[in-house]
């Protein structure tokens, strides 16, 4: 039950977050771009920061890994929303690009962790 808790903190955390990254993104732009901005921002981020997680030696902790990489990357990214956005519009070019960057930005997260665990153990 402990660590049910802290996947429930953590995805109430990144939910919030999520939401605020796409309030603010929606005052400076118009609302179907806004809507594809904030989807693709979060799921970046999100992915690069669950990267960092699967490396840096303070998320290797159980109940680190549960709060942050379970709960709050889970709950911070979309990626629900991303699967009804291909059910609507079909697969378009920029999900598509959004869903290859994302593989690469968790790349440079998960690279950018080890360097930082190499530098931890010297």
């Amino acid at each position: 039950m402990k660590m049910a808790g802290y996947v429930f903190l953590g995805g109430a955390l990144g939910s919030m977050l999520r939401y605020l990254l796409s309030e603010v993104i929606s005052l400076n732009a118009e609302f179907p771009t806004s809507e594809l901005i904030a989807l693709t921002t979060v799921n970046l981020l999100g992915a690069y920061f669950l990267g960092l997680t699967a490396r840096l030696p303070y998320f290797q902790t159980l109940w680190c890994k549960w709060l942050w990489a379970f709960g709050f990357a889970g709950g911070f990214t979309t990626m629900s929303a991303v699967t009804l956005f291909i059910d609507i519009n079909g697969l378009t070019w920029e999900i598509f690009a959004m869903l290859l960057a994302g593989v690469a930005v968790y790349g440079a997260g998960w690279h950018q962790g080890r360097r930082v665990q190499q530098r931890q153990a010297s």
